[in-house]
């Protein structure tokens, strides 16, 4: 298990979840960075767990994703269960229909063979 105590770690997965989101949204690390004023390159160290952000930073960069905090720090404590739901939900959301009917299937596949 990671040691989610040191602050890079916190640092590396924040960054990781960020860049995740990101890459899911489909908007690149220029547009992030020009959205909430900050440098592309700040965005890129971020990404890469180099740098600590601060409170307003992650307000901004949820409204800039459309997404909420618990996604950028789903991982960083070891005892709260974090939604894992809010990146399948909005990965869900990107699906066409027939990605959709495919992943309903699976889940619908997975769950009775736990029967």
């Amino acid at each position: 298990m990671t040691d989610v105590n040191n602050n890079s770690n916190i640092a590396k997965i924040i960054g990781n979840n960020i860049k995740q989101i990101r890459t899911l949204e489909g908007i690149s690390q220029e547009k992030l960075a020009e959205t909430i004023g900050k440098s592309a390159h700040f965005i890129s160290v971020l990404e890469r767990g180099e740098s600590g952000v601060s409170v307003q930073t992650v307000i901004d960069i949820c409204r800039a994703l459309n997404t909420d905090t618990n996604s950028i720090f789903a991982g960083t404590i070891d005892n709260i269960s974090v939604p894992a739901d809010s990146l399948l939900n909005k990965s869900f959301e990107n699906f066409d229909k027939k990605d959709k009917d495919m992943v309903s299937y699976l889940i619908n596949y997975i769950m009775s063979s736990k029967k």
